[in-house]
């Protein structure tokens, strides 16, 4: 197994240059197929279609509802608390997590639901293999292997703005028939792993702020590189405080929680890391005054109540924020598991049918343990609190 931070190092060598960052392409990607079914790819400026845009909840989107033929909530007519009482529940929240930032407006909710999402194009849990990083990873590869090659590109923060920028009259206009006026604000920095590159993605915001553009962010992180941030800022590869310069803007976090045991977390990602690394992460992150949002990805049903009580004792509230991340089949870890299958012999049909309804079962049964366990402790079922009125608060006693 790969050891993450030193994976992470190495391609920090390919991943930025000359101000620029490393990012997938989305062209040619199985992951571009699945992401383009509803809003096409964006290119950036100069070329190449780097920028991909994620429906998050469907249901109130006309033209996600169209497309894939679900039930349609019209937004108009509705009152605020009918809006986030059906938002909070959705698999998707990711909307509700700006509902306390500055210009935020439930009736103005389809502005924060389709973000604008480049990708870091190489994973510290990855190690270049064709079967490399986490198993049921959505993204290909070739994506998350940090090597320069076809299928990736460099990208400026000005190329990224300007691109956003272009995007939001392509989705305006793309909304005009429905009569819905979408002007996107989210702009995600995902991957691989977008920690890797702090410095770029803090010049970006700079830039954000001094151009007065009223762009909201995310970030997603694997929990792995509270060390590397560190040793970077050590190094000066970082400035000194990046995370905390970072959470002075209007950004989010994603925060992966890739298992709940030593077993389960190394067993999905295919790596050394392990859960003093996550929680080291979580509470640099927090103390730097990061807004996070846990999502719990496979977890082992059985050691997830033990895992929530120590989170909860080491961070205030943090089952509270805890969402379980259903996991499907899509065309990059379909081939992954298909070409495992071949490597042991078995029938990939089969194999790939085993491991869905692994996810599924580990899904629905984390969902009741979740359930169980908060209304126990807070007297609330899962999904019954918006989890962005949630405060989280390092404990007195925390071990970090």
């Amino acid at each position: 197994m790969i050891n993450p931070i030193q994976r992470a190092f190495k391609l920090r060598e390919t991943l930025y240059r000359n101000g620029e960052i490393l990012v997938v392409d989305f062209s040619e990607t199985l992951q571009g197929i699945d992401s383009s079914k509803i809003l096409d790819l964006m290119p950036k400026t100069t070329g190449g279609f780097v920028f991909r845009t994620k429906v998050n909840i469907k249901e109130i989107d006309p033209m996600a509802a169209e497309k894939k033929e679900i039930n349609f909530f019209n937004l108009k007519g509705k009152n605020d608390a009918e809006i986030e009482n059906f938002l909070k529940i959705q698999e998707f929240d990711f909307p509700l997590w700006f509902k306390h930032t500055d210009g935020f407006s439930m009736q103005r909710v389809l502005d924060y639901n389709p973000p604008f999402i480049f990708q870091v194009a190489g994973c510290n849990f990855h190690d270049g293999s064709s079967t490399g990083g986490c198993w049921y990873c959505f993204v290909d590869d070739r994506s998350n292997d940090g090597k320069p090659t076809k299928g990736k590109s460099y990208l400026s923060t000005d190329q990224t703005i300007a691109s956003m920028i272009i995007a939001r009259g392509k989705i305006r206009q793309a909304y005009q028939k429905y009569d819905v006026n979408v002007g996107i604000k989210v702009l995600r920095a995902s991957g691989g792993e977008p920690t890797i590159v702090l410095d770029w993605i803090l010049d970006l915001w700079r830039t954000i702020e001094r151009r007065g553009l009223d762009f909201v962010g995310q970030i997603d992180s694997n929990l792995s590189t509270g060390i590397l941030v560190d040793a970077f800022e050590k190094e000066g590869i970082f400035e000194f405080n990046t995370l905390k310069k970072l959470a002075q803007y209007p950004i989010k976090v994603l925060t992966a929680i890739k298992g709940v045991d030593i077993a389960n977390l190394q067993g999905n990602v295919q790596s050394t890391a392990n859960l003093d690394e996550q929680l080291y992460s979580i509470t640099k992150f927090l103390k730097a005054g990061f807004d996070i949002y846990p999502q719990m990805y496979n977890p082992n049903p059985k050691n997830l109540e033990s895992y929530l009580q120590r989170m909860d004792r080491e961070i205030e509230n943090f089952s509270l924020r805890a969402h379980v991340g259903p996991l499907k089949i899509y065309g990059p870890n379909s081939c992954r598991l298909e070409l495992e299958a071949k490597r042991l012999g078995t029938n990939p049909d089969n194999f790939i049918k085993m491991k869905k309804q692994e996810w599924d079962n580990n899904y629905t049964q984390s969902c009741n343990v979740v359930n169980d366990y908060l209304e126990k402790t807070y007297g609330l079922g899962y999904k019954e609190a918006v989890r962005s009125d949630v405060v989280l608060k390092i404990t007195n006693h925390s071990t970090f």
